[in-house]
């Protein structure tokens, strides 16, 4: 039996003579795009920059806040991610994006009712399954209008969505919980993603798949099980996976717990630490992604192992920079800390979106993000600050000595006010906790680096070609 290969279910395509492929309409559909991205990340830095008041008004403990920002939002956000990456395989991506956009943005204002752990638990699950559906279809779509050496730097730029969205979420939603409450500060957040889902339905159009590589593929789509073997058949792919795993673990737990750190560990009101905290996050991660994005692609001209070399060498080189960040005593040292920590670890973002995708054929890509977010997701997103949580909490019972700390301490506050001397005492011993759970996790960062190295030696061998058999089925 005759073997299918890219040639027999595939036409050639010009470039100029597409509509999809004009250059006004690919830069509109980066920026729509580029806006999902942003609030997609608002509505998560949403819950870390009201952690701190969530948790003294409904008497949370810090394994709580680990598991509301860590596995209550990645299980369903990396379970459902998996079947809604197979739809966007076959559905109109576009309008898959568009319900997806919608429905996290509803369920942010229902995080904003909560009356407990469990309601705002359920909240986040709700914000986890509509992300669910929004980044393998965004990786896709891109990969259909961008040749593979731009889908880096194409991904970089949507990857600013990250330091946008937390300037946003954590510059406004800082603000309004301190005018009015936190409460209100989800409602805020919740509205405009409704209308960017409007613009993405009304504005944008589904590409032919395999556009930007010159042969619009007509393959059947394969299946799940089509797909993992190809993938877990690459040695790039196998590392890859577990290096951008391991370094969202780290990734996601200084994430979700460094404004609570700071809000313990320094006298600074929310709304001011807020606005500070966006425009570190802003002005660093933005940096950080250009220069993954932009700087790495210029370097792989000459060795494309450079996308990979290029993470691993600053992976390494933010480990020292965030301990210094958590172990420093002065808020503007520690400051600085965390824009070059931040800058040198988010180079590793859009070059390990770019090369996933460059990995996959055209009719595999929306699955290989899918599949990839589903690893990361569980182990990293998930259990990054779940695992961090757990570890301050053990931290700070072990500061606080003379009792049951929960007990004592419940939302991590003196229950005989604030400014006395047992509020003074659970207040040093959830700060000192919350310290020491940071620094420990950072050691990960080498063995994610580690990965990196290993997954750039079988880079050339494994990046997809169109010629190649079993790219499409």
């Amino acid at each position: 039996m005759a073997t299918t290969t890219q040639h027999d279910t595939a036409e050639p395509v010009a470039d100029e003579t597409h509509p999809l492929l004009r250059p006004g309409y690919k830069k509109w559909a980066v920026f729509v795009l580029l806006l999902v991205s942003i609030f997609n990340f608002a509505d998560r830095a949403i819950l870390a920059v009201l952690a701190q008041p969530i948790k003294e008004d409904l008497g949370l403990t810090d394994t709580d806040l680990g598991i509301l920002q860590g596995l209550g939002f990645a299980i369903m956000y990396s379970v459902l991610g998996v079947p809604l990456g197979m739809l966007a395989e076959r559905v109109n991506r576009t309008r898959l994006i568009a319900i997806c956009v919608a429905a996290w943005s509803a369920m942010t204002a229902v995080c904003g009712l909560a009356t407990g752990f469990t309601t705002l638990l359920l909240g986040r699950i709700g914000v986890g399954i509509g992300e669910a559906g929004v980044q393998p279809p965004t990786s896709s779509l891109l990969s259909d209008h961008y040749k593979a050496n731009r889908r880096a730097s194409v991904l970089a730029v949507i990857s600013l969505g990250s330091p946008f969205g937390f300037l946003l979420g954590q510059s406004l939603g800082g603000w309004v919980a301190t005018q009015w409450d936190w409460r209100t500060a989800f409602f805020v957040m919740a509205a405009p993603g409704i209308m960017v889902s409007l613009l993405v339905w009304f504005t944008l159009r589904e590409p032919p798949r395999g556009l930007a590589d010159g042969r619009i593929t007509r393959a059947p789509v394969p299946s799940l099980g089509t797909v993992l073997r190809f993938l877990l058949a690459k040695k790039t792919y196998i590392h890859l996976l577990a290096g951008v795993t391991i370094a969202g673990f780290t990734l996601n737990a200084i994430a979700n717990f460094v404004l609570p750190f700071y809000l313990r560990s320094f006298e600074i009101n929310l709304a001011t630490l807020g606005v500070i905290f966006g425009i570190v996050t802003f002005t660093s991660n933005g940096i950080g992604m250009l220069l993954g994005g932009f700087g790495f692609d210029w370097l792989s001209r000459r060795d494309m192992r450079w996308v990979l070399w290029g993470p691993a060498l600053c992976m390494s080189l933010c480990v020292p920079i965030y301990f210094g960040a958590f172990m420093s005593r002065e808020l503007y040292v520690s400051l600085a800390c965390i824009f070059f920590g931040n800058m040198a670890l988010i180079t590793f973002m859009a070059p390990t979106m770019g090369t996933m995708q460059n990995l996959a054929g055209p009719q595999m890509r929306a699955m290989t993000a899918a599949i990839t977010a589903l690893v990361g997701g569980l182990l990293g997103a998930g259990l990054g600050p779940t695992v961090t949580g757990v570890l301050s909490d053990f931290y700070a019972r072990r500061a606080y000595g003379a009792a049951d700390f929960a007990t004592s301490c419940p939302g991590g506050r003196g229950p005989d006010g604030i400014g006395t001397a047992l509020d003074a005492a659970c207040l040093t011993a959830s700060s000192t906790g919350l310290r020491y759970a940071l620094v420990t996790v950072l050691v990960l960062f080498f063995w994610a680096a580690l990965h990196y190295v290993l997954a750039a030696r079988d880079l050339r061998k494994d990046v997809y070609k169109p010629e190649d058999e079993g790219g499409v089925a």
